[in-house]
């Protein structure tokens, strides 16, 4: 938001890339609409979201814009590629009862791909009802073997994301990010908030009172006030004296 001061003494509101807000005597509102699942901005029937960018709202519109969608990409390609992983060794192990050829986890992502894993991963539910159907077993193994439940627990060390990140990693990245800009947005807010105390500061020395210096007034008044009332007791006493010597 900028605000312009008019040689009438009146001011000027802007909000966004220049959108009118109070231009003299006129106000042009701002509303907001939900479109696509979240809440526009706009200013004459347009849309300025994108064009806010300082302050609170600023703050919020990017975080819910560029920082959350992003963290949620993040997340939605760990969980498919560890439902992935997890399935893919589960379908070729044994479970108790026996059976091969199973998913752990049942998810449907769109199209094949990672987007909206994270929220549609579950266990799958014929396992969840019958833990026989669990495969810890390997293929060939001897009944009742841990072999591939081993395998399905050393996910964790595996370089599964190209080859160079395992899933542990790539959690701590994940969470190592948001962490970070979660403290340069609090750096930033302490930044901006020393210097706007910066500039109130220098409003204060030109404009401010200062309390010593109006004490200093004070007292200097006072002595202005008693040197007066001392003159004018003198001149008083002076013409009472005269007046004695004349009667006599």
């Amino acid at each position: 938001m900028d605000v312009l001061q008019r040689a009438d003494g009146g001011l000027d509101v802007t909000i966004g890339n220049g959108r009118a807000l109070v231009i003299g005597e006129n106000d042009y509102p701002v509303t907001t609409s939900q479109t696509t699942g979240t809440h526009r901005v706009f200013s004459g029937g347009v849309d300025i979201t994108a064009e806010i960018s300082g302050g609170t709202l600023g703050g919020v519109i990017y975080t819910r814009d560029v920082l959350l969608p992003s963290y949620v990409t993040d997340l939605d390609e760990l969980a498919y590629e560890f439902a992935t992983q997890v399935n893919t060794l589960h379908a070729a192990g044994v479970g108790g009862d026996g059976g091969t050829g199973r998913n752990f986890f049942a998810f449907v992502p769109s199209s094949g791909s990672a987007a909206g894993a994270a929220a549609a991963i579950t266990v799958d539910a014929a396992v969840a009802a019958d833990t026989s159907r669990i495969a810890a077993a390997g293929a060939g193994g001897p009944v009742g073997d841990n072999t591939t439940a081993r395998d399905i627990a050393g996910l964790r060390h595996t370089r599964v994301f190209g080859g160079t990140t395992t899933l542990v990693d790539a959690w701590g990245q994940l969470m190592y990010r948001a962490g970070r800009d979660a403290q340069a947005a609090k750096d930033e807010q302490s930044s901006r908030l020393d210097i706007v105390n910066q500039v109130e500061q220098l409003r204060d020395q030109v404009s401010g009172i200062s309390l010593d210096e109006e004490a200093m007034q004070l007292m200097r008044f006072q002595r202005a006030y008693e040197a007066n009332a001392r003159f004018f007791q003198a001149v008083d006493r002076t013409l009472d004296t005269l007046m004695q010597a004349l009667a006599r």
